[in-house]
């Protein structure tokens, strides 16, 4: 479900992240990296080991007893375990 460039998500209250269609996965996080005035507030995701990012209007970031519908982007991947064949050569 993460291998594409975008994926719909619910920023859930306490940080908390689920993928569309998806219960929230407890390793999953998020959290607001800054705000501007014009542009709303940046967001970054952690979900499955990959860094997603976002920016949402900072009306829309959730209160206590609400969840935000979002498209996050991906940013990066996540890490891979080094190739068995390339630790022998070395």
């Amino acid at each position: 479900m993460t291998d594409g460039a975008q994926v719909e998500a619910r920023l859930l209250p306490g940080g908390q992240v689920a993928l569309l269609g998806a219960d929230a996965d407890p390793a999953a996080s998020w959290q607001v990296l800054g705000c501007t005035l014009h542009q709303g507030c940046f967001v970054r995701a952690e979900v499955a080991g990959v860094s997603w990012v976002t920016h949402i209007p900072k009306a829309r970031l959730p209160r206590q007893d609400r969840e935000v519908l979002v498209t996050l982007a991906r940013q990066s991947d996540a890490p891979q375990e080094p190739l068995m064949g390339w630790i022998l050569f070395c």
